[in-house]
């Protein structure tokens, strides 16, 4: 039968269960049979298939697992790729970000996970985060979160391997070891990104190890389809990301790279292209290079941005508006700093509200700063406290599982 058949059919069944004249029932009285009569030649409601999909498609990701049991075509529809990209497109356009949410690794000796709405932070007093059951069964190890994508979530374990996971499906898959000779003083700097010419998932690997005298940084990209990393053209000679994750904007992966030279630090922006495989370098704007701290970066809005303090009195955001193009570089914010004996350093920025509130964390709290009127505002997150870090990660059905 077709999809459409059987959305027929529950509609019928459940028209029924709303409508007791409709079910079988002892005859009725005479008086009422006219009545009765009429009552069955009505035509039944009917759902095309087509607006049961734009409905679906607008629901929370935990609906939707709850609703693959309602009828097989109802669980064949949702496991669809195409309702999968539908579902992903409409909750990342969300302009209320109501798919939003973050996840908040805490202070704590033992690894645990929270996660809260974006919408909540930003709308209400206090908000409630959740557990999430990380599926690494290791809880005195902190695995660092490299980045989110379209609903995954990439972990780095150990500098070895990654961990793609989706906390809204409750979906994992841990990628082989990269095999890579670690010895004291190495390290791997990750980035999580999806080819849109290939649609696949990839995680890009850079390892350096200084104990190799004019070492390059070994480049190797895992491919989710195949299940397996390859090596690739070596990171840029003479330049090591300082950064522990690659930002992924427009199709590429983006890493703060330095070069040591004497006494002189020279910073670049490496850029990777996903599907072509290929290096280039990004230009920053013309900023106050003798006065700030050394660049990081980060991502809002799909642009890239690059982040630094200035004298350690504010905490400058700057964004490419066009990717690519140094003359969209403009600065988007510039963040007071309040006087602070422990002389800590904001991290994020994670996300910017459509007002123009920014998202970041200060010590081991999320804050928001609010440039209309150069404001502070503290979150308060219920059963939660004290963070070491944090992403930005959108509800999604997106699995790490080739299809």
């Amino acid at each position: 039968m077709s999809s459409q058949g059987y959305l027929h059919r529950f509609t019928r069944k459940r028209e029924r269960l709303i409508n007791p004249m409709n079910r079988a029932s002892p005859p009725p009285p005479s008086n009422s049979v006219q009545n009765q009569a009429m009552s069955e030649s009505l035509p039944l409601p009917f759902l095309p298939n087509e607006l049961v999909v734009e409905i679906l498609s607008r629901l929370p990701v935990k609906s939707l697992l709850q609703f693959r049991c309602v009828c097989k075509s109802w669980m064949s529809l949702i496991s669809d790729p195409y309702f999968m990209k539908k579902h992903l497109h409409l909750s990342t356009r969300s302009t209320h970000f109501t798919h939003h949410r973050i996840i908040l690794s805490d202070t704590t000796a033992e690894f645990h996970l929270k996660s809260c709405s974006l919408s909540s932070l930003f709308n209400s007093p206090s908000t409630v985060c959740d557990d999430l059951n990380y599926p690494v069964k290791n809880k005195f190890r902190h695995d660092g979160i490299v980045g989110s994508c379209n609903g995954l979530l990439c972990f780095a374990i150990k500098g070895d391997c990654a961990l793609l996971w989706n906390p809204s499906t409750r979906v994992s898959k841990k990628s082989p070891p990269l095999g890579n000779n670690w010895r004291p003083g190495c390290f791997t700097a990750f980035g999580l990104g999806y080819d849109h010419v290939t649609e696949d998932y990839k995680v890009v690997a850079v390892f350096y190890d200084p104990n190799e005298i004019y070492s390059e940084c070994k480049v190797k990209v895992y491919s989710m389809a195949t299940n397996s990393w390859r090596k690739i053209q070596d990171f840029p000679y003479g330049f090591s990301p300082y950064q522990n994750s690659g930002k992924f904007v427009s199709g590429t992966l983006n890493w703060a790279a330095n070069h040591t030279v004497g006494s002189t630090s020279l910073w670049i922006i490496v850029s990777l292209d996903l599907h072509k495989e290929t290096y280039r370098e990004v230009l920053p704007p013309d900023y106050e290079r003798e006065d700030c701290s050394t660049p990081t970066l980060s991502v809002l809005q799909e642009c890239l941005c690059m982040n630094y303090d200035y004298k350690k009195t504010h905490f400058v955001v700057w964004m490419m508006k066009d990717y690519g193009t140094r003359g969209s570089w403009f600065k988007l914010v510039s963040i007071p700093y309040l006087p602070n004996p422990e002389d800590f350093s904001y991290s994020g920025p994670y996300y910017i509200s459509e007002n123009g509130e920014v998202l970041l964390m200060f010590e081991f709290d999320l804050i928001l700063y609010d440039p209309r009127d150069n404001s502070f505002k503290y979150p308060k997150i219920e059963r939660g406290k004290g963070w070491f870090d944090a992403e930005v990660y959108v509800e999604t059905l997106v699995s790490p599982m080739k299809h």
